[in-house]
């Protein structure tokens, strides 16, 4: 497994409805950008591009990485909101459901709640969890479920009619409590059509929350007995226009010291 990750974060400006077809295409515009980066995983964010897994399968192939989708999956005539992590070789290796849909999503979109449950999914350079929206920053139960498991890394694609500013902090508490490196993606700012209505989703500030380097027990004696607050996890945050980024993720610090933080602030875990 490898101690650090490329990833690639998406930051699209989408057509304004979210099933329109076109933002297949564009996904894979800005999926092609990326080649010959060398990412090891790319991030799009929630309900982006909405649908597409023959294409994007298609382009984890080409681009030799894994990919987060947001995609919507039909099953047992109910629709889910969903995380869907596709592995290099273009197979699908599962998808996180949304368990806490908002009012939007339930009355505007049909979607249905997922089952609650947070799975980690095995990659070749190691755990990821991919909990979707207001699952992760806004709930404690899917960072638990996910580090308990031995997660070294979540990644939580969102959208935001509002909350936005309370992303990267709330972020900031599960990415302590559990002692995880975060890449957070969104969307760029536009006004989404939903049901001809025209939404304004705040968008952008993606980010990576990257934990301290921390080299060795004494490093994090040092680190642990200093620390005032945690502002510098914030290693990249994007502006509200569509861009790329690449980001160097370091999941080394996770794997050898979050038992440490937990026993150190006495919290109680599995």
């Amino acid at each position: 497994m490898k101690d650090s990750i490329r990833v690639g974060i998406i930051q699209p400006k989408p057509y304004p409805a979210f099933d329109d077809p076109r933002n297949i295409g564009h996904a894979l515009l800005l999926l092609e950008k990326m080649r010959g980066d060398r990412v090891d995983i790319v991030c799009f964010p929630e309900c982006f591009p909405f649908q597409g897994d023959k294409e994007l399968t298609g382009a984890a192939r080409q681009c030799n990485a894994y990919i987060v989708a947001g995609l919507v999956e039909s099953e047992g005539g109910k629709l889910y909101n969903t995380a869907t992590l596709i592995d290099r070789s273009g197979h699908i290796l599962g998808r996180q459901r949304k368990r806490n849909v908002s009012v939007l999503e339930r009355n505007s979109m049909g979607i249905s709640p997922g089952d609650g449950l947070f799975r980690s999914y095995a990659t070749d350079f190691g755990k990821i969890g991919i909990p979707v929206c207001i699952d992760f920053w806004g709930q404690p139960e899917a960072g638990k479920q996910l580090t308990d498991q031995g997660v070294d890394v979540i990644f939580n694609i969102s959208m935001f009619p509002m909350l936005r500013g309370h992303w990267k902090q709330a972020a900031m508490v599960r990415a302590f409590d559990n002692f995880v490196p975060v890449v957070g993606v969104n969307y760029a700012d536009y006004n989404a059509l939903i049901q001809e209505k025209r939404v304004h989703l705040h968008g952008g500030h993606s980010f990576v929350l990257q934990l301290p380097r921390l080299l060795d027990k004494d490093d994090f004696s040092r680190w642990i007995k200093s620390v005032d607050n945690i502002q510098d996890w914030v290693q990249v945050e994007l502006d509200e226009l569509e861009q790329i980024q690449i980001v160097e993720v370091n999941l080394a610090p996770a794997r050898k010291f979050r038992k440490e933080v937990w026993n150190r602030f006495g919290i109680q875990r599995h």
